[in-house]
């Protein structure tokens, strides 16, 4: 038995591939501060259900935040409940759901390739997708992506059981109807979506090559299956409707899942193969292995006859033709004449008028491949059985369509992320582990492996770039002289101590990856596989635990809380600073989701921060966070500042103010000059 055998038998491998992925995320989640935006938004409104004991509504301070079910916030407020409690403002309480997602998720991978290519390939295919940097990074988020992933990924290992042995086990349809649900509640249609391109688009594909796609999915008719997924979910459902008064669903549905259709939500749009471009340093380390895997299942689908060869050649017509049908409609949609008034009618029409139609390519190839391919000219047309099907064939066509429906979908998307790709990093994870053992057993792929390595190098030389201390300064400098508050070389001069940060992580993981290509280049694959998991675990630790973690200069968040500690300005340090801290924190120019989550629910940013002193002089201690930078305030920032001070030498107070704090906003790319000003009734503390 070979040490591949070994460690892919047993408990061994199970555990393995847990601790490499929980491992590769660890460092993140305690040593980076929370995100902007989107983590410190779930973040805070599930420390709002704590708050609150109110589990049903999401909120975000006193505003709604109907955009995603509520499953994740509901783990989130149990992991901080149990480890720490509602008054903790940690973040890494929050991240912990998405930590044991992302490692689950590995063991989801190797369980659902194991029928499909075997222990060995899956065992490689599920080390190498633990291992990329994307989903490891995701490992250390509190959002909804690891739990998503690992969801998904064990409802499509139920597919592939009834795909790959046809046995109707009414056990893998329960667990497939059991995590549609579970996903559902955590992040919507998109779960659902995945596994419907993974077990339809084999089903098509095979009815359209051998004229008929088999009874294998009937059992998830069977009514138990539906029914706990409407027991999961509509309860739910119905409860925050009834809470919400019926906003939660024109709030998901209306605005967030429609904006995302229509065009790039919140700005984030993207370049054509934008998900293609970040595969390089995302899907690092099965780089290595992702050219080889395309052309090993190229390999074994592929036509073996001139019959075969027609049958591709019309496929790829149809595909064509039904892209250019999308594409037509895409131009000629925003055409259409727009109906005034806000009824179904009219309001139908003006959002199809908006809608991009190109997402729904996937969708629709799969509808036209199987109205076609029931038709009786399309069977005389090409005889049953053109290709051959064998069970390889059978467990690479679902593969290929998991991963190439998913792919395209999110790639044709107005909306881009790069995380949104993440679903299909599973199959693309075990074409590597197929590829990684074809090459271990002799098979020859030579230009394959020499794409493969300029694919791989050019992600570690990447990712190596982007975390040595250069890269770090160049940003500053630049940043710098964005300020228009501050001379550029006082902002640098105070951001000294981040220039450098520790490079031995680094150098390791430069060692590695060179050992990785040189290995690889001599077809030593399995040493060159190994060499570049352990790559991706140093770099991600560099990356994790001393470059990102050392910027403090682009987390404003932690900048604001340096100059609000110097007038002992954070709510409830009293002990800390040895004088009274103020109930709440008053936002002039700052209103980044962060600020809220790690410094207190209550506190107030703009344009609810008021600009007026109050006269109770039980209210003081008062503390205002200025942003000076901020060049969209009405009236001025200058102007509020001078009236605040103006009212404060009227009324007798004290007047604390802390030195300027510089940082980089990186959520809209914007300088920050940030200064806490303390009033006092009675006296100065410590006067």
């Amino acid at each position: 038995m070979t040490l591949l055998d070994r460690l892919s038998t047993g408990w061994k491998a199970w555990l393995l591939l847990f601790v490499i992925t929980f491992a590769a995320a660890a460092p993140g989640v305690f040593t980076l501060p929370a995100l902007d935006r989107d983590e410190s938004r779930f973040a805070q409104a599930s420390k709002q259900m704590l708050e609150s004991g109110d589990y049903i509504r999401l909120r975000y301070q006193d505003e709604l935040r109907n955009k995603k079910p509520a499953g994740i916030h509901w783990l989130q407020a149990g992991s901080t409940a149990l480890l720490t409690g509602a008054e903790a403002r940690q973040i890494w309480t929050y991240r912990v759901p998405n930590w044991l997602g992302v490692a689950f998720a590995t063991l989801a991978c190797f369980w659902c390739g194991i029928p499909l290519i075997g222990r060995r390939a899956s065992f490689l295919g599920a080390v190498l997708f633990g291992s990329t940097l994307l989903l490891t990074s995701e490992g250390h988020i509190s959002k909804t992506d690891g739990v998503l992933i690992f969801l998904t990924t064990l409802s499509i290992g139920a597919l592939v059981r009834l795909y790959m042995r046809g046995d109707q086990s009414k056990r893998m349809a329960l667990l497939f109807w059991t995590c549609m649900g579970l996903v559902f509640l955590v992040k919507g249609p998109v779960g659902p979506m995945v596994a419907a391109y993974a077990g339809l688009g084999a089903w098509v594909w095979m009815k359209a090559t051998v004229g008929k796609g088999g009874d294998w999915w009937r059992v998830l008719l069977w009514w138990p299956g539906p029914l706990i997924f409407v027991a999961l979910v509509l309860p739910w459902f119905l409860w925050i409707q009834a809470a919400t008064g019926g906003e939660y669903i024109k709030g998901a549905v209306g605005k967030d899942l429609k904006d995302k259709f229509t065009g790039a939500s919140e700005g984030h749009g993207g370049w054509p193969f934008y998900h293609l471009t970040h595969l390089p340093a995302w899907f690092f380390p099965a780089t290595l292995l992702l050219v080889p895997g395309c052309a090993a299942a190229w390999q074994r689908l592929k036509p073996r006859r001139d019959l075969g060869w027609k049958w591709l050649r019309d496929s790829a017509a149809i595909s064509a033709v039904v892209f250019v049908f999308l594409l037509v409609l895409l131009y000629l949609l925003p055409l259409l004449p727009r109906p005034e008034g806000t009824g179904l009618v009219a309001s139908s029409i003006n959002s199809l008028a908006t809608l991009k139609t190109l997402p729904a390519y996937p969708a629709l190839l799969l509808a036209a491949f199987w109205y076609i391919s029931g038709r009786d000219d399309w069977k005389a047309r090409w005889p049953i059985g053109i290709d051959g099907l064998t069970h390889e064939t059978r467990a690479i066509r679902f593969l290929v369509a998991w991963a190439g429906l998913t792919f395209i979908f999110f790639e044709l998307m107005p909306t881009k992320l790069s995380h949104y790709i993440l679903p299909a990093y599973p199959a693309m994870g075990l074409l590597c582990g197929y590829a990684a053992v074809q090459l271990m057993e002799g098979t020859r792929m030579p230009v394959s492996r020499w794409i493969s390595l300029v694919f791989f190098a050019s992600g570690a030389i990447a990712l190596l770039a982007a975390s040595f201390p250069g890269v770090a300064v160049y940003l500053m400098e630049e940043t710098a002289g964005d300020f228009t508050t501050a001379a550029a070389s006082q902002v640098l001069e105070s951001w000294t101590a981040y220039r450098s940060f520790p490079l031995w992580l680094w150098w390791i993981g430069f060692a590695l990856s060179g050992l990785a290509i040189i290995e690889f280049a001599r077809r030593h694959d399995g040493l060159a596989i190994l060499f570049a998991i352990a790559a991706s675990l140093a770099i991600g630790w560099h990356i994790r635990i001393y470059m990102l973690p050392s910027q403090v200069w682009a987390h404003p968040t932690e900048t604001a809380r340096a100059a609000l500690e110097e007038v002992c300005g954070v709510p409830g340090d009293d002990a800390e600073c040895n004088t009274t801290a103020p109930k709440r924190i008053l936002a002039l120019g700052y209103a980044e989701p962060s600020y809220v989550m790690t410094l207190g629910t209550q506190n107030l940013h703009p344009p609810e921060t008021p600009l007026d002193l109050p006269a109770d002089p039980s209210a003081y201690p008062v503390v205002y966070l200025i942003n000076f930078e901020d060049r969209k305030a009405e009236p001025p920032i200058i102007d509020e500042v001078a009236s605040l001070r103006a009212q404060a030498e009227s009324m007798g107070l004290c007047i604390t103010e802390s030195e300027p704090y510089y940082a980089l906003n990186y959520s809209n790319g914007d300088p920050v000059n940030f200064r806490a000003i303390r009033f006092d009734s009675g006296g100065c503390p410590g006067g």
